[in-house]
């Protein structure tokens, strides 16, 4: 497994050596640093053009910071790599994926929707839009135990089956620590609720909870395909209802999940929820690390 992480060489990474063990299988990963340098207009006009120097001693910084945390991640994983680029970080980070062919981008993201330092801006949201790649996104200062509980967001969709599948796969090395939680999330939007009779919404409701257990179902036969047992806890398969993005966040908080696995896009039928926006929104603004496979 090839992994691109993205570094902001000034702060936050403190934690890193600690937290990618935590999260990823990393002792058989080839791990890629990346540091984005870009450009500064209003720097380069206050100089008048003259900022070669500048830049010199940014990049110089930026590969001694990046030597220092690949002495410290060298051991835990098969090998690691160091690049430099110019350019805006979501461009550099979508080009340098495309190149070496990773299978996942790990960028550190806080809920406010913002990275800190040179990720600032919607940085987060491009590269889940955009990236070849599966994305997960950790908080920064988050304080992460080791991974033992994951919630796995299910549509009914193939991208969301897709993201099961290959989480099973990627993370079979840990099946024996991890608890898998499914999660269906239904949703009758309000102007529905408002106008429609309450016997058509009664039997909205009671299609959608159908749904909502053959969807489940089917997560119960990926776990088994690849090798998972089930878990015959009473909470193990949960159904909500309400927005999406907020509901599972809510319940990764209730249940103390250390992760949410999401499909990069699902259906666009009113009761499947796994659309583009709502893994971007759940990239944003949760609280929780958020892993969305593509």
């Amino acid at each position: 497994m090839k992994i691109l992480i993205p570094i902001d060489v000034w702060q936050g990474n403190e934690t890193l050596s600690q937290d990618l063990p935590r999260m990823l299988p990393i002792d058989q990963a080839e791990l890629i640093l990346v540091y984005s340098i870009q450009s500064e207009p209003h720097l380069e006009k206050a100089s008048g053009g003259n900022t070669d120097y500048l830049y010199e001693q940014l990049e110089k910084k930026a590969k001694a910071s990046l030597d220092k945390f690949a002495q410290e991640l060298q051991p835990l994983s098969l090998s690691v790599e160091t690049c430099f680029e110019h350019g805006p970080p979501a461009s550099v980070i979508e080009s340098i994926a495309k190149r070496k062919q990773v299978d996942l981008i790990v960028i550190r993201g806080s809920a406010a929707g913002l990275l800190e330092s040179t990720f600032l801006g919607n940085t987060v949201s491009l590269v889940v839009k955009h990236s070849p790649s599966s994305i997960l996104i950790l908080r920064p200062g988050a304080v992460l135990a080791p991974l033992s509980k994951v919630l796995v967001a299910l549509d009914g969709s193939e991208p969301a089956k897709h993201a099961l599948r290959e989480f099973c796969l990627a993370y079979k090395p840990l099946a024996n620590k991890i608890e898998i939680v499914l999660a269906h999330v239904v949703s009758i939007s309000a102007p529905w609720r408002y106008i429609a009779p309450v016997e058509l919404i009664a039997t909205l409701e009671d299609n959608l909870d159908m749904t909502a257990k053959a969807v489940l179902a089917e997560g119960e036969t990926i776990l088994l395909e690849t090798g998972w047992k089930l878990n015959e806890k009473p909470d193990s398969m949960v159904v909500r209802s309400g927005d999406p993005a907020y509901e599972l966040d809510r319940l990764a908080s209730e249940i103390g999940a250390g992760l949410i696995v999401v499909g990069a896009q699902g259906k666009t039928a009113v009761q499947h929820f796994l659309l583009g926006s709502v893994s971007e929104a759940l990239a944003i603004k949760s609280s929780s690390p958020i892993l969305v496979f593509k």
